[in-house]
């Protein structure tokens, strides 16, 4: 069997850009690319949505995080997806727990396990689930 590389997908309804540079700054990563729905010819858009993103590319460390804004279409949000980051130090754990959890909701503390690990679940502002690991 062949590598694959699982790479999220977010699809948000209007704010991928705001998500892009939030998650940048947390994760410490690097925007690729933004493709627009302007920038694609052909493709009818309204006004109000030239500006928003079909395709963007957040590189954080080897992985990539894609996200794109729904036209003419609604985003539901439930939690049949979690996004799950393993860590290797307990600072840079609470570091990204404490920002994802500003203007989210936390269903899970960041705490020490039974099983050894420091673990926390949140929903972020964005509607994404998240479940934060770190084997202590």
């Amino acid at each position: 069997m062949s590598q694959v590389k699982i790479n999220p997908y977010l699809y948000l309804p209007g704010n991928s850009e705001k998500a892009m540079n939030d998650y940048k700054d947390i994760f410490g990563g690097e925007i690729v690319n933004i493709q627009r729905y302007r920038d694609v010819p052909d493709m009818p858009s309204s006004e109000e949505d030239k500006d928003k993103i079909l395709h963007g590319h957040l590189k954080v460390g080897d992985q990539a995080i894609y996200f794109s804004d729904f036209q003419n279409k609604p985003v539901t949000f439930g939690n049949q997806v979690s996004l799950t980051m393993e860590f290797t130090d307990v600072d840079a754990i609470e570091k990204v727990y404490n920002a994802l959890a500003e203007g989210g909701e936390v269903l899970m503390p960041l705490q020490d396990t039974f099983w050894g690990a420091k673990y926390g679940k949140l929903t972020d502002r964005f509607g994404v689930n998240w479940d934060l690991h770190c084997q202590l």
